[in-house]
């Protein structure tokens, strides 16, 4: 019997894609909910925009389960009695270290907690499948999920909190998982060094491994950016003209003042690629421009008013490359009114 084929369009199909069309943007700061990640050139790659990951319907709905958790632990924790702040105005309670380049928001703080109830914690609210659940259980968040943990320590760091409750939930059972983490002067202060090292790097710092097989490699979103050549973003913070400065706030060399978040996701027709992202060799430059050799041997130049060499203009490859390196994400030509 002939199987009969899936629809094409099914309502599981569409709510996905529904998932899939919503916007996503770089976040402006270094994430403290990143900082605990293994890989420096990683931390420096989200800094810098270099490539904004992209996601299947289905996991994004994955992680909007997550964030809907949230309401019903708030809720539970003050029908206990717990006094809890989550908002401040409206938003979520913000902090941010001096630079104002690193920080997050942090879930909520509260006191009346059972355990302690005189004390002021963090409050940290995360789901788990059921084996991960079961990792934290019985290892602890600081061994089983260190990134969980460093983005703890961070918080206790900016926020001056001495303690944390990470909130754990098995989304498969229900059971809930509580632990209080204290603040360690040393971790905060070791994550907030790494985090200012990445802010101040202008270039990439070495890859975690230098072998592309390494399985951690190969689950990264910049797998194929680092390992293998693909192709950054134009965008002001992939630029060799930015820099980030006081305040999170970022400057350009060719002008005069700083550049917004809204004008750092365009660009402009001045970009020029911070030369290690180009997944090619440098070989010369000039006045805003940098000369590059491809694998292959042949040449091109990356900067305002260059194109690729006459020589690929017609192949497929160049033009894919000519369109990277000149144009925005989506390969079209920057305009020539500067946006500034």
């Amino acid at each position: 019997m002939v199987a009969v084929p899936e629809p094409v369009r099914t309502t599981a199909k569409e709510i996905y894609a529904w998932y899939e069309q919503q916007k996503e943007e770089h976040r402006e700061h270094l994430g403290a909910s990143q900082i605990g990640h293994q890989c420096d050139r990683y931390l420096w790659y989200v800094f810098r925009w270099v490539n904004l990951p992209t996601f299947n319907g289905r996991l994004l709905r994955l992680f909007g389960t997550g964030k809907r958790e949230e309401p019903r632990v708030y809720e539970e924790l003050r029908g206990i009695g717990v006094e809890l702040h989550t908002e401040d105005s409206g938003k979520q309670i913000e902090c941010r270290d001096a630079s104002g380049h690193f920080g997050g928001s942090i879930d909520g703080i509260g006191r009346g907690f059972p355990e302690a109830p005189k004390t002021w914690a963090i409050l940290e609210v995360k789901t788990h499948g059921s084996k991960s659940y079961h990792e934290v259980a019985s290892k602890g968040v600081e061994t089983a999920k260190p990134q969980h943990y460093a983005q703890m320590q961070t918080y206790m760091g900016l926020m001056n909190v001495e303690r944390a409750l990470y909130f754990a939930v098995n989304k498969d059972t229900d059971e809930i998982y509580v632990e209080w983490v204290h603040y360690n002067e040393a971790d905060a202060k070791a994550l907030q060094t790494r985090a200012t090292y990445i802010i101040a790097r202008s270039t990439p710092p070495e890859r975690l491994s230098a072998d592309p097989a390494n399985w951690v490699c190969k689950m990264c979103d910049f797998y194929k950016t680092c390992h293998h050549g693909g192709w950054p973003e134009a965008n002001c913070r992939t630029c060799s003209h930015s820099t980030p400065i006081e305040n999170g706030k970022w400057t350009c060399s060719l002008l005069v003042g700083t550049i917004d978040a809204s004008w750092q996701r365009v660009g402009c027709k001045d970009h020029v690629f911070i030369p290690p992202l180009v997944p090619a060799t440098p070989v010369d430059g000039g006045v805003n421009y940098v000369e590059y050799e491809a694998k292959d041997g042949t040449t091109f130049k990356n900067g305002p008013g260059h194109t690729l060499s006459a020589s690929l203009s017609n192949s497929t490859k160049a033009t894919k490359l000519k369109r990277k390196a000149i144009g925005d994400n989506n390969g079209v030509p920057f305009d020539d009114e500067i946006p500034f």
